[in-house]
């Protein structure tokens, strides 16, 4: 038998609806209609919740789905796939958020700064979009306060990095008082942008730096 045929006969041997079972495990009852079906099957943590929940072995419920099985090492090949890419994506990133620093720091202005600058929005967007753990980085309220705090923390040191620039580039009173109130607002509003934009990339890829393998540390 299948897994389908499986889980459905368990189902109804226990006098289950689709709907039930689906409120059970917190899915849609189409998914629970899709799995009896073949149509898709359960990621490996669902599986060992459906085990769990109806003390069956997993043994059981895979016995004979060989289409199952393959599924299983296809998913854990792209998985292992995945994982190498972002811990490249991750050093990549890194190393691109020192470099930005270090010329940041040393007052350094050229095109390789805007290639950097470039590069380090680009690869810090990429790990957003990808990175998969994002949920388990403040699963109960004080480790939301404290991930709350360390970005408060993070973004004022990069704001006080940069501050110094920041005052450089305020126009003087003479520069005010000779031009036009709406070119003053639009300047104003692009480099205020600007400002937010770079401080929001710093912080997100050093708080990505920080937590990233804090997270792996901690589900290991």
């Amino acid at each position: 038998m299948s897994f389908g045929e499986n889980f459905k006969f368990v189902r109804q041997q226990k006098h289950l609806t689709q709907a039930a079972v689906a409120e059970e495990l917190h899915v849609a009852r189409q998914t629970i209609s899709s799995w009896e079906n073949g149509r898709s099957y359960p990621d490996i943590g669902m599986l060992v919740q459906i085990s769990t929940v109806y003390d069956l072995s997993l043994d059981y419920l895979l016995k004979e789905d060989l289409s199952m099985l393959k599924h299983y090492e296809v998913q854990t090949t792209t998985s292992r796939r995945q994982q190498r890419l972002l811990s490249v994506g991750y050093g990549i990133n890194l190393g691109l958020l020192v470099v930005s620093y270090c010329l940041d720091f040393l007052q350094i202005d050229s095109s390789f700064s805007e290639l950097i600058s470039v590069a380090l929005i680009v690869m810090t967007f990429t790990l957003l979009l990808n990175y998969p753990h994002f949920d388990e980085w403040a699963t109960t309220k004080r480790e939301g306060w404290t991930l709350f705090g360390l970005i408060m923390m993070l973004f004022a040191l990069n704001l006080a990095l940069e501050w110094p620039d920041i005052v450089a580039a305020l126009p003087s009173a003479s520069t005010v008082a000779h031009t036009p109130s709406a070119a003053l607002a639009g300047e104003a509003s692009g480099f205020l942008f600007g400002v937010v934009w770079h401080q929001f990339v710093w912080t997100m890829a050093a708080l990505m730096a920080i937590e990233i393998p804090f997270q792996r540390l901690k589900r290991a």
